[in-house]
Order: C-alpha cells, then structure tokens, then sequence
C-alpha cells in the first residue's frame, strides 16, 4: 500500500486527478469506477477543467459507480449527484455510464450489476472513506458480501449524508459494490478528507490486520493501492 500525506485537501485532490488523468491518457478506454459525497468533488472539478482545457478526453472512457440510494427522490440520487459534479461537464458519451437505477427493482439491479462486473474489470476504482470504515456502502458487520448487494445503511452513515437531503432524511437502504467487486479493480485510489475519518483512517495505516468492523481494512488484500491523506489526520 501506498500511502502518500499532504498538506492540505487542495493538494491530495491535485494528486488524485492526476492519477486519474495518466490512467485516461495512458488507456484511453479506461473504465473507471467512482465514488459520490464531497470527498472527490475537488477531484471532479480537476477532471472537468482538463477535459475543458482539451487536456483530457473522456469520449472512449467507460464508468461505474459504486453505490446507488434505493427507493429515493430523483433529486437525492446519485446519479443526479454524479451528472451535476462531473458527466454533464465532461465528453464522455451517456451510453458509457454504469449505474444503479434508483427507481428500478433492487434485486434485478443487483443481478445486472454482478453480471457487468463478471463481464468488465475496473482499471482504477476511486474510493472515499467513510466515518465507521466503510468503503462504497459496504458497512461494518460480522460478514462483508463479495458481489452487489442491498445493505440497511448505518446510524452513522445516514447522519454524515443527511447534508445532502433537504428534509435531513437519507433512505433506510442502498445497492452497492461488494467488497469482492472493489477489491478487483486493478488500482484503487482512496482519498481521504475530514477529521471525522481519523480513527478509521489509522486503523487501515497503522497496522496490517482485517477485520469487518473496519471494511477499509480489506484494502490490504489488494497490491495496488494508494492512500491519499492530509498529514493532520494521521498525525
């Protein structure tokens, strides 16, 4: 694992982008999987400028998103999150966005989002980190689900997105990723930000041990991974 400390967000946003950005360049095809919350907006905003400056070009590029609301208003979806933040900025065609549909039956979601991953390989999965470990919406339990599925989202997890909703009430249920379906992306890149995800954060850095009470743990599974973190959580 990788692990690289900067000063500020400003700065671990540039480092992500650019990791991105070569990824794109080297592999113009690139699919990329990607996260919400306000984690990689700065990174979002990186990529649109260099898709707008005609440094980037995303219309061979293919994505993924990790997670999807179950059951909630078209305006508190993700999917709304995402076009807002980055696809109706960037030239990349909608044909070539993979995501949950948040209107459609759970669990025939979750079967045509297994049968995408048995059929594609993500080149570089972008993460967040969650205040309880979780990565995607896979949350800390006694067993962690290898392939999509529909988990009851925490306590903790619905207080720290109730910003995003304008009545506070953030849906009981989600679709995401497995941790088997992160875990094979071939690159993973976890930007952290927020003194929220301290702990969590030293739990992954500081020792070498997995658990399910942690799910960013698992990360250590995987042989290439780059954390990205600002020094004062860590410190």
């Amino acid at each position: 694992m990788k692990v690289i400390l900067t000063q500020s967000y400003e700065e671990s946003t540039q480092i992500g982008a650019e990791l991105i950005l070569g990824a794109l360049a080297k592999k113009p095809e690139l699919l990329l999987g990607l996260a919400t919350g306000a984690t990689p907006l700065g990174i979002y905003q990186r990529m649109i400028d260099a898709c707008r400056e005609g440094v980037a070009d995303f219309s061979r590029a293919r994505t993924v998103n990790l997670d999807e609301y179950v059951g909630c208003l078209a305006e508190n979806s993700y999917r709304k999150f995402m076009d807002d933040n980055l696809f109706d900025h960037i030239n990349i065609p909608k044909e070539n966005i993979a995501f949950a549909d948040h209107t459609a039956d759970p669990e025939q979601e979750i079967l045509r989002l297994r049968k995408f991953f048995e059929c594609n390989t993500v080149d570089l999965q972008l993460l967040g980190l969650g205040p309880n470990g979780h990565i995607g919406f896979n949350e800390p339990d006694e067993v962690l689900e290898a392939g999509c599925h529909v988990v009851t989202l925490a306590k903790a997890t619905k207080e720290a997105n109730a910003c995003w909703f304008d009545d506070g009430v953030v849906p009981d249920q989600a679709i995401t990723m497995g941790m088997g379906d992160i875990l094979r992306a071939k690159s993973i890149v976890m930007v952290v930000k927020g003194e929220s995800k301290r702990e969590v954060l030293r739990g992954l850095l500081e020792s070498d041990c997995i658990t399910t009470r942690n799910p960013a743990t698992f990360l250590h599974l995987h042989s290439d991974v780059t954390v990205i973190a600002e020094k004062s959580l860590v410190g």
